[in-house]
């Protein structure tokens, strides 16, 4: 939301869910730190629209938000005044490093092109 050039790490829906499985099933796996399986190609926040609009075969327009206009929406929408706490994640490069978990697991995240692929063909059936 503050910033198109920040890299984010998003970790993709069904890894996350298989993640999850594999953890609470196995003992060694408890009381670890683990980050769910994400793609090591992070991506900026300008890049992963371009990737999503291109999937939906539209033009990538989009606005950045200032923190204050966050802020004041979140005056009339309370899930909105609670992503506000949130933002951290955009200031700042946010990523993920999940080769622990890969290599424990041998488990290869799904890329960002694939997912996104996925999701909107998923968006695209409904």
């Amino acid at each position: 939301m503050l910033n198109d050039a920040t890299l984010h790490s998003f970790t993709y829906t069904p890894d996350a869910g298989k993640a999850t499985a594999l953890l609470g099933n196995t003992d060694s796996a408890f009381n670890q730190t683990w980050h769910a399986p994400t793609d090591k190609n992070v991506l900026t926040g300008k890049q992963f629209i371009e990737l999503v609009a291109k999937e939906f075969g539209v033009p990538p327009n989009y606005m950045i938000l200032k923190k204050w206009m966050v802020q004041m929406a979140g005056l009339f929408d309370s899930n909105i005044k609670e992503a506000v706490e949130m933002l951290y994640q955009s200031q700042v490069d946010y990523v993920f490093d999940s080769s622990k978990f890969e290599k424990a697991f041998n488990f290869q995240p799904t890329s960002y092109s694939t997912g996104i692929a996925e999701t909107v063909k998923a968006a695209k059936a409904k």
